[in-house]
């Protein structure tokens, strides 16, 4: 449109004044659609009526923008929809009769859809149809320059296929088929069974046996289980477009070895343009990703990397950079004259020495001193602290943020350490920045840390700050044969950060405690850890359970009142039996709640249960089950567990703390002793009182049969124990017990 024409064409004046008040004009090829807000002038808009472009004038800035219509109306397009409301429609007018015709007339054609529609309606799908026109067009355009760079990439080097099998392909394989053949991987030949012989007996070859090929004379592994083997591995490969641009390339690429031979596929994951510095660009390189998510190193269809679609506008298959190997021809061609130039050397040199590093982290840094730091670790054959070096580089900055002082000029101040000793043991055991961490401590500390004790923190990924808990108190050596000690006693199969955390769980539980053990070895070693630290748990956890019974001791008398009023009498029938179900030995005691508020505080403290719900009191009323505490001779206050027991002394739940169940298996000889005492006690009246029990007992499990409560169910049959076992008291299925 030719807008300053436009801006020449003078708006026809309104006859009506409502708050907005639209006239209508043709100018050529263009309606234009003028809005006067309160009588005044507001803003013009004008819509070719062959193509849908469309624009605002706002005659206030003199500018045009690329706005919809519903923007001079008062209303945000975005907000609302793109649609017009009503209230909108309700405070516009359309001047004339005549008007309306014309501007259904002009946009008869491009609305597609019957004249007598909505104005309003028709005006917003001209504009959004010509903005998703216009979007598509400017995407098309996109793709295509994309597209049109991308063939510009040269092809995978062919030799690059064979290389990477000399990387990750040296080994051999044959595979017996079901005819019991043998087909090599190496020479492809197909041979008998019987010629394919074990190395170290002559007999025929079994599974992962390790053999030679009678054909070839290749080593290689026998394989009867499987006709395939896979391995998937990962490389970088640079290469030169043009005198303006290289790019470089990650591949995963998909090893397999077959009855046929072996087969590549390559999968790329991006590819960074690099642009040549002599044309000046505003980045030094452009990122595209492979578009197409990758199921069993298959394409969707697509076999090779060659034929996939590369986009840089999103990452859906999240394609990231890893370690592997770095193709070592054309690196210096590809990075000169780049951003990237700096690194060529270096990274040709490594890629020579076949080391797998991140090769796209350590192209990234910054011309400076970490390119010297690299070569000097590379040369001075320091492969981990390379390795780690490289995997501490920022990739959006290309800075480092690991423990080398990277500003360092001499041996000494790169690694922090004035010993070169020290230096030589950490290439010796080809340690990181653990190990050089822990040469800095021993230096620090004035201390020596033999090789065994070094080693074992490395392999166990054991920092300094593990042992920060300890205060000092025991040296790494002694610290390593403790752990040890403990993963052969208490904590089997447990690792050694492990075993440490819950060393530091039993000193801060200690200190919780405040019991002082920085001069006592017995206490902050103690020769069974497990065995202490639970027993510091079990402690912890009863000074939790006193003082919540010490707590609103007043709401306690008050709510004992209410008890007593809603279950009258239960409070009778538990000072009827105490004396008949006390009882105690060496180790354990029960006892009988005097109050029922008693129950209720024990559930609260033990959090479980028990007190909870009105059940449990009913039961007692009933002389159904009644409620015992099980607690520690030693800590006679302190709850341990609560029993639900039958009058004959069959016990229903025992529940402890959150409703485990600590050492049960040590107690249940005390509450089986103490159920055969219950039953030298009983009179008729409790037999009679056991039998309705058990009647009701089996009701309960039928209703919960009947929900499908079976998580109860089999809480119930794990904690059931008749007191007598008799087979005929015992119930052929489920529980015995209800309730929960």
């Amino acid at each position: 449109m030719q807008r300053k024409r436009l801006e020449q064409t003078a708006p026809i004046q309104p006859t009506h004044k409502k708050e907005y008040t639209v006239t209508a004009q043709t100018a050529g090829d263009v309606l234009l659609l003028d809005v006067f807000k309160d009588g005044s002038w507001h803003g013009r808009q004008a819509i070719h009526t062959q193509t849908g472009e469309y624009a605002q004038y706002s005659p206030q800035d003199k500018k045009w923008y690329f706005r919809m219509f519903g923007n001079l109306l008062g209303l945000d397009m975005v907000v609302t929809g793109w649609y017009y409301t009503q209230d909108a429609k309700s405070r516009t007018n359309i001047d004339t009769a005549d008007m309306k015709k014309l501007i259904r007339e002009e946009l008869g054609n491009l609305t597609k859809i019957p004249i007598h529609y909505d104005i309003f309606d028709g005006i917003t799908y001209v504009e959004r149809q010509y903005s998703a026109a216009k979007r598509e067009r400017i995407e098309d355009n996109r793709v295509m320059k994309v597209q049109d760079k991308m063939r510009l990439v040269p092809a995978v080097p062919e030799k690059a296929r064979d290389w990477i099998w000399e990387m990750e392909g040296a080994e051999q394989y044959i595979f017996r088929d079901d005819k019991k053949r043998w087909h090599c991987s190496a020479c492809k030949k197909i041979y008998s069974e019987s010629r394919l012989r074990r190395e170290d007996d002559n007999k025929t070859a079994r599974h992962n046996d390790r053999v030679t090929c009678p054909e070839c004379g290749a080593a290689a592994t026998a394989k009867t289980r499987t006709d395939r083997m896979k391995k998937k591995t990962h490389f970088y490969l640079a290469q030169r477009i043009d005198d303006r641009m290289s790019v470089w390339r990650s591949f995963d690429a998909h090893l397999t070895w077959g009855p046929t031979g072996r087969k590549t596929v390559l999968n790329e994951g991006f590819r960074i343009i690099i642009y040549s510095l002599s044309i000046g660009p505003k980045y030094a390189g452009e990122i595209f990703y492979n578009q197409f998510p990758t199921s069993g190193g298959v394409w969707h269809g697509k076999m090779d990397s060659e034929k996939a679609y590369f986009d840089n506008k999103k990452n859906p298959a999240n394609r990231r950079s890893g370690e592997g190997f770095m193709y070592p021809e054309g690196i210096g061609e590809a990075f000169t004259g780049t951003a990237y130039e700096h690194t060529a050397n270096l990274a040709s040199e490594i890629a020579r020495s076949n080391l797998r590093l991140d090769y796209n982290r350590m192209i990234s840094i910054q011309k400076g001193r970490l390119t010297g730091i690299m070569e000097y670790l590379y040369k001075g054959r320091f492969w981990k602290m390379l390795e780690e070096t490289v995997n501490h580089i920022w990739l959006p900055t290309g800075d480092y943020y690991g423990d080398l002082h990277i500003t360092g000029t001499t041996q000494e101040e790169i690694f922090g350490l004035s010993d070169r000793q020290m230096i030589n043991r950490l290439r010796e055991e080809n340690g990181g920045q653990r190990m050089l961490s822990w040469l800095r401590y021993s230096e620090r500390k004035k201390i020596k840390i033999d090789q065994e004790t070094l080693c074992w923190l490395e392999k166990n990924k054991v920092d300094e700050s593990d042992l920060h808990f300890l205060g000092g108190l025991m040296t790494p050596r002694q610290v390593m044969n403790y752990v040890i000690r403990q993963q052969a006693e208490g904590y089997k199969g447990k690792s050694a950060k492990g075993v440490l955390t819950q060393w530091n769980d039993y000193l801060s539980m200690l200190v919780r405690l405040g019991k002082k053990f920085k001069n006592d070895e017995m206490m902050y070693r103690p020769r069974e850890l497990k065995r202490r630290h639970d027993e510091c748990v079990e402690e912890i956890n009863a000074q939790a359970i006193r003082n919540q019974m010490a707590r609103n001791a007043a709401q306690r008398r008050q709510e004992s009142k209410k008890m007593n009023q809603r279950f009258p009498g239960a409070e009778k029938v538990l000072r009827e039996i105490r004396d008949k179900y006390a009882y105690a030995d060496d180790q354990y005691l029960i006892t009988v709640p005097r109050r029922l508020i008693d129950i209720i505080t024990e559930g609260q403290a033990l959090h479980h249960c028990a007190g909870a719900t009105d059940r449990y009191f009913d039961r007692i009323m009933q002389r159904e089950t009644y409620i015992c505490f099980l607690r520690k001779k030693d800590d006679p206050d302190t709850p341990y567990y609560t029993i639900e027991v039958e009058p004959d002394g069959t016990i229903r739940q025992h529940r402890g703390y959150l409703d485990e169940e600590p050492g049960i298996e040590q107690i249940k000889p005390f509450l089986r002793k103490w159920q055969k005492e219950i039953r030298k006690r009983m009179t008729e009246e409790d037999k009679a009182h056991a039998a309705a029990s058990a009647v009701k007992r089996q009701q309960n499990i039928e209703e919960l049969r009947e929900k499908n409560n079976t998580r109860v169910l089999r809480g119930l049959m794990e904690d059931f124990m008749p007191a007598q076992p008799d087979p005929d008291d015992i119930p052929e299925e489920e529980p015995v017990a209800a309730g929960a």
